[in-house]
């Protein structure tokens, strides 16, 4: 392997760690804080002087940082990358890796390890109660790199061997449209924490992420659009195989389609919708699928006379 085609591999590589650690935080983190309900732990004695209020600016602006842990982890993780991908649970091997050295045996004195427990003033239930979040993420995270590696490799072989059947390419539009919906999550729980900041500043206003998330009609929107998404991934990915189409340009094609979609949807099941927020809504899913369309297809050869 050349110095460029191990540039292009680590970078891929990077890509997909910080896809990976990214999502499962962001998910992981909004569920958990809802489950045991942050805002109030953060608010109790000792807690308050460790922990800054869910609300403040730099814990909104938290889950934007962690790109920047997902290429620190990537930059440690590449060096093993071989290794976890060869052995037959490479998983397991990851997640006991996180699990001891960055959860229970960190250098610092963190929450949720051995130090934190014997060395900070934090109550022991708050470490305890940290667990089921880190852990949860970590496993997740782990199971869908691993096996976004495995199939990374077998994109290759099937590259190599010059076979590019049909039933792959569904399969690859189906993930890519998978991982659009996460885009969608994320897009409306970021709108969700603006507008609650802003109602807990004004004392008016606010969206009730429990009742949204249970509501039918508000979640099939999200079908339609996965749906659409798979289908027009399926025709973008074959002009872009064959150097038809440019990145930006299936950039731009998805944000005006990912947020054309909840724009109509609400329009006519809701009778409104705000075009601002669609806008801000289709962004993160375009985001991934130009990221997946450049990462899981691969372009074919041009060859004279062809």
């Amino acid at each position: 392997m050349n110095a460029q085609t191990n540039w292009k591999a680590f970078l891929g590589f990077t890509l997909r760690v910080i896809i990976a650690h990214t999502l499962t935080y962001f998910v992981f983190g909004i569920i958990m804080s809802n489950v045991f309900n942050y805002a109030e732990i953060f608010k109790q004695a000792v807690i308050r002087d460790y922990m800054l209020p869910i609300d403040q600016h730099n814990v909104l602006i938290g889950p934007f940082m962690q790109p920047i842990r997902g290429l620190i982890f990537a930059i440690g993780l590449w060096p093993i990358r071989s290794f976890l991908i060869e052995k037959k649970r490479g998983w397991l091997t990851l997640w006991g890796l996180l699990v001891t050295i960055g959860i229970l045996s960190t250098p610092a004195a963190s929450p949720g390890s051995i130090e934190g427990m014997l060395y900070s003033k934090l109550p022991m239930w708050y470490h305890w109660i940290g667990y089921p979040e880190i852990m949860l993420q970590t496993l997740a995270f782990s199971i869908w790199l691993i096996w976004w590696e495995h199939q990374s490799v077998k994109s290759h072989e099937m590259v190599a061997k010059k076979e590019n059947p049909l039933i792959a390419e569904i399969v690859k539009a189906v993930m890519t449209a998978c991982f659009a919906y996460i885009g969608y999550a994320i897009g409306g729980l970021i709108l969700a924490f603006n507008a609650n900041a802003k109602a807990a500043a004004t004392g008016t206003g606010g969206i009730n992420i429990e009742a949204a998330g249970a509501d039918f009609k508000m979640q099939f929107m999200f079908v339609i659009a996965f749906l659409i998404n798979a289908v027009t991934v399926f025709w973008i990915a074959r002009k872009w195989q064959a150097n038809q189409i440019k990145l930006w340009m299936i950039f731009l094609i998805f944000w005006f389609v990912d947020a054309l979609v909840p724009w109509l949807y609400q329009t006519f099941v809701f009778g409104a919708s705000s075009f601002p927020t669609v806008i801000m809504l289709g962004f993160f899913p375009a985001v991934i699928i130009v990221i997946s369309t450049w990462m899981n297809y691969r372009k074919f050869e041009m060859t004279a006379g062809t």
